[in-house]
Order: C-alpha cells, then structure tokens, then sequence
C-alpha cells in the first residue's frame, strides 16, 4: 500500500485541502490512498515532490528493499523493472551510466 494517506495525515491536510494545493481532485486522491485507481508516474512525482519523498518512498516499495529474496529469477527481474518504471530508468541510461566507471 503507498503512503499517501500517511504523509497527507501527518501533513494535517484533508484530501480536500491537498486537492487544492496541488491542483488535483479529492475524490482522485482518495482514489489513489486506497488503491482502486494508479496514479501515473507524472502524478507519482508531482505528490513525492510536494511532500518531499522519493516516489518509491511513497508508492511504498522501498521499505526493507536489502532484505527482498526472490523465489525465482524472473520475479526478482520483475522487480527491478517496477523499480525501473517508478523511477522512469530506461536500461540504456543505466548502460550508459556504467561506461562512465
């Protein structure tokens, strides 16, 4: 489950009143605090950058991420290209990333 509820509570904002200050509405939000409806990532980092967290903070997925063990090589795979795609990382930047080492 992400985080947006947490941070929006610990925050003292109401949906209504994150709605207002970001520019999107409350029944959206509650949307996507529950889990019925996926931000897409612009909307992921506009939210992280408002309460200034990472996007994997808030979408939930970093928490004891050195701990993760996999069953299957394909599964752990799988992860990482949800990282990936959370983070908007292509593969060719990592390639590229890595010839600069």
């Amino acid at each position: 489950m992400n985080r947006l509820k947490e941070l929006r509570q610990k925050n003292n904002l109401t949906l209504k009143e994150l709605g207002q200050k970001i520019g999107m509405a409350n029944n959206t939000l509650s949307q996507y605090e529950t889990g019925k409806r996926e931000p897409k990532l612009e909307t992921w980092q506009a939210l992280a950058d408002f309460f200034n967290v990472s996007v994997p903070y808030l979408q939930g997925i970093d928490e004891g991420i050195y701990d993760l063990k996999f069953p299957t090589k394909a599964e752990a795979i799988a992860f990482i290209h949800k990282i990936m795609k959370a983070q908007n990382i292509k593969l060719e930047d990592i390639q590229n990333e890595s010839k600069n080492y």
